[in-house]
């Protein structure tokens, strides 16, 4: 970590002043039962605690069970704290806190361009990828977290006018 943790003295609640630029992007992959109020709960884990959430996606359910995707900033204390948190809520089965950047965070994408605009991932973008944009077709990315989100960037740059991208479950 750089050493740059936002929280002032979380105390027993993890509670603490205004999220800063300082702070970590954070994934977390959340087994829970696939029940009314799970997804509640979850979230009343994160605004109880003054944590904003960037992003929640729900899917892959099996066994009663579903995976909830949550991205959020928060310091490491803090992201620590929460993962506790949440796993002792009783409709939780697993919780798995992954840095946003970690390259085992994959992530896939579908961008649409302007036919003619013809588009290839920037070089440093370390994806596999699909797509003649220029004929019209769509461009299909998938990789670490970071550099699909960089090719997005790029393809919005380029003229992209739609996007969707998903963080893919931690398989092993």
């Amino acid at each position: 970590m750089d050493g740059h943790d936002t929280d002032d003295d979380p105390g027993d609640d993890g509670r603490s002043g205004p999220v800063t630029h300082d702070d970590t992007r954070w994934v977390g992959y959340v087994r829970a039962d696939h029940r009314t109020g799970s997804i509640a709960a979850l979230a009343g884990v994160f605004a109880t605690r003054g944590v904003n959430v960037d992003s929640m996606a729900t899917g892959d359910v099996h066994d009663d069970a579903g995976l909830v995707v949550v991205t959020f900033r928060a310091g490491e204390r803090r992201a620590r704290l929460l993962a506790r948190t949440v796993e002792r809520l009783p409709q939780v089965r697993a919780v798995l806190l992954r840095l946003a950047d970690d390259e085992r965070v994959r992530a896939a994408a579908v961008v649409r361009l302007p036919p003619g605009v013809a588009f290839q991932p920037p070089p440093e973008a370390s994806v596999r990828w699909s797509g003649d944009t220029a004929t019209g077709d769509p461009l299909l990315v998938e990789g670490p977290l970071a550099d699909v989100e960089l090719t997005v960037e790029a393809a919005r740059a380029a003229g992209a006018h739609a996007d969707a991208a998903v963080i893919q479950p931690p398989y092993a």
